[in-house]
């Protein structure tokens, strides 16, 4: 299982692509878009200047935590469980792994964590709400 999953899906050979794709990527990004420039020029310039620096340092961080997944995908590969999910260490199915080569969780998995994650925000929200209106009704007693 660690070497193909099935006759069409060879999960080493996707990490290596899209280990390349993000190395090319990592190439474009100039070291010079992530130096603060202090060239004299209008303040638009300067926004201009500042918002392509902070793309950059946006996409080199995005960039570094997709090259570490994919190095523990080759780990896994190796230990021989890759493909198994760490929540309940069943089988990911193969199709799921191919659309999501770098996924931990089997879709059941992913759900429950999904609703567990949006149950979550729900009751924040309902708490933030609640101490605003608290507020509100404090002010409007003082």
């Amino acid at each position: 299982m660690a070497e193909m999953l099935n006759d069409n899906f060879n999960p080493r050979k996707v990490l290596l692509d899209m280990e390349n794709r993000l190395l090319a990527d990592a190439q474009k990004i100039t070291p010079h878009s992530l130096i603060v420039k202090n060239d004299v020029g209008d303040e638009s310039d300067h926004a201009g200047d500042e918002r392509s620096r902070e793309i950059s340092l946006l996409l080199t961080g995005r960039i570094k935590v997709s090259l570490m997944a994919i190095e523990e995908a080759f780990e896994k590969i190796e230990e021989g469980t890759y493909g198994i999910c760490e929540e309940c260490e069943n089988k990911i199915a193969p199709g799921r792994l191919r659309v999501m080569p770098l996924t931990k969780l089997c879709l059941t998995c992913q759900s429950r964590l999904e609703k567990e994650k949006s149950l979550e925000e729900r009751v924040e929200e309902r708490l933030r709400y609640k101490e605003l209106t608290t507020e509100l009704e404090k002010e409007e007693t003082d």
